[in-house]
């Protein structure tokens, strides 16, 4: 993947994020992984979803959830929910930057 790819790969999550189809928490992560193929590892707009990625890593999103024993999940989803609700208060001015940034770059 070049630099131009992850950038975009950025622009595309910040957007589906901000439209609601991804969480802030899984979209942190992508972001997070992305940021040194992008060259934007000390970035003040990535560094935020950097941090939502390490303090709810151990919670479990996406595909990894089919794997969880289902009252296990019920036992945590009070703690997603919160989780969830800090990330998008913590990374939300800061994911619409992205999107501005990298909008040229998703709309080609």
């Amino acid at each position: 993947m070049t630099r131009d790819e992850a950038q975009r790969e950025i622009g595309v999550t910040a957007d589906l994020i901000l439209g609601g189809s991804l969480s802030y928490i899984e979209g942190a992560r992508k972001i997070a992984a992305l940021r040194f193929t992008a060259g934007l590892d000390d970035d003040p707009d990535v560094l935020p979803f950097v941090c939502i990625d390490s303090e709810t890593d151990a919670l479990p999103f996406g595909p990894i959830r089919e794997l969880w024993n289902p009252d296990s999940l019920a036992k945590l989803q009070a703690e997603i929910d919160r989780a969830e609700i800090w990330a998008r208060e913590f990374g939300h001015s800061h994911c619409a930057n992205l999107l501005a940034r990298f909008l040229d770059k998703i709309s080609n």
